[in-house]
């Protein structure tokens, strides 16, 4: 169920099988990023939708992305909010936010909480207003995240991917990018149709820092210290469910038959 907290709003409820969205302010953010905050009505129209607030939860290349658009495919009543594609855009843009985030980015460092959570947030009303549900991929990924998220977001579904650090690293190694277009390719299986080249410009394509073997463990070791901690947080809340594997391909029928199980009540509740 979301549960949503935006800039200078009143308290609302909106009816849906008795689930109460309630709208009050924001937590506040550095005075950089205060001005850049998106401004939001006081009252937001009832929705008619139920909504619920899903996490994937991960280690940095283990298939949160594919198994978030496989959820999307199947259950279009999500909205996708990618925090890595989001950053990366802002990055590409030299927005304030991006510039800001860049200098951790380049460090190998995570990206502060306020700047996260002001992300998330700005889509999360904008869902709301719509009458969708969330569906969060790379975020939160500390416990301060989580429990700061907590107080803008009622989080009732977690999915966990439990994938090996050998197969992460070969996969993201192989991990090469257009940066105009932000579009992906890997050798190992999505190749680009003349090695090295973008398929649609012949541009050249780059490897991202982060993608680097080196840098790739320096991720996974950072995600042990301060993610893995969340998989324990959300299992104390029963809202967390573990899947384990090497491929998506393999993991996401049982994610499906999960999700089905869980939002089975959702049609009844609409009736």
């Amino acid at each position: 169920m979301l549960k949503l907290i935006a800039p200078t709003a009143k308290s609302i409820l909106s009816s849906c099988a008795k689930r109460k969205y309630r709208l009050a302010s924001t937590p506040s953010f550095s005075r950089n990023f205060a001005s850049s905050m998106p401004i939001y009505d006081d009252t937001l129209q009832q929705h008619q939708q139920c909504a619920h607030s899903l996490l994937i939860l991960g280690k940095p290349g283990g298939g949160k992305g594919t198994i978030s658009g496989k959820i999307l495919h199947d259950f279009p009543q999500f909205r996708h909010v990618s925090t890595g594609d989001e950053l990366r855009q802002h990055v590409r843009n030299k927005t304030a936010l991006g510039i800001e985030a860049k200098k951790y980015m380049d460090e190998g460092c995570l990206v502060p909480d306020q700047i996260m959570i002001q992300m998330v947030m700005g889509d999360a009303v904008e869902a709301v207003e719509k009458g969708q549900s969330l569906l969060l991929d790379g975020f939160p990924r500390t416990m301060e995240q989580a429990v700061a998220l907590d107080k803008n977001l009622d989080v009732d579904l977690v999915i966990n991917l439990c994938i090996p650090n050998e197969t992460i690293i070969e996969r993201i190694s192989d991990r090469w990018i257009h940066s105009a277009s932000g579009r992906v390719y890997n050798y190992s299986y999505k190749p680009p149709k003349v090695m090295g080249l973008d398929d649609e410009t012949g541009e050249p394509l780059v490897q991202r820092e982060d993608d680097k073997p080196e840098s790739v463990l320096k991720r996974l070791q950072k995600y042990e210290m301060a993610t893995a901690p969340l998989v324990k947080y959300y299992e104390e809340k029963g809202v967390i469910q573990t899947f384990a594997g090497t491929e998506s391909d393999v993991i996401y029928p049982n994610v499906k038959r999960w999700l089905d199980h869980q939002l089975a009540g959702d049609e009844a509740a609409t009736v």
